[in-house]
């Protein structure tokens, strides 16, 4: 993980801007990344009657992906830059970096829904 780390650093030290808009439009679009999920999603699998730890996953799921779609920029330059030191293809780099992304946002906020929900707030 030590050339992960490397080179999300220098990545960022270059393009910072990347992060900054990244950040402001993650504040910005909260509603989308967080609401059409919460709200879309589990109302559709309401209607489906789904259970609540599937409705839980697959909300959590998407709010991951859409989290982790404002950091693409970020991730495909690291991916190019990892895949000419490994003498990997990018695109391989690039959706392995992408799924990690997804799999670690979508693991935290399933906690904090879990969280959420052991405190008394309901899903839609």
């Amino acid at each position: 993980m030590g050339l992960y780390s490397k080179a999300y650093s220098s990545v960022l030290r270059k393009n910072f801007m990347l992060l900054i808009i990244a950040s402001f439009l993650l504040i910005v679009m909260f509603a989308f990344w967080i609401g059409v999920p919460f709200f879309v999603l589990g109302n559709f699998l309401f209607d489906l009657n789904t259970p609540n730890y599937l409705k839980l996953f697959f909300i959590t799921v998407f709010v991951g992906m859409l989290f982790t779609s404002f950091f693409i920029p970020i991730n495909w330059k690291v991916a190019y830059e990892i895949g000419g030191i490994k003498q990997q293809s990018k695109v391989k780099v690039f959706s392995y970096l992408q799924a990690l992304f997804i799999l670690i946002s979508s693991s935290i906020f399933y906690l904090l829904f879990s969280i959420l929900i052991k405190r008394g707030i309901q899903l839609p």
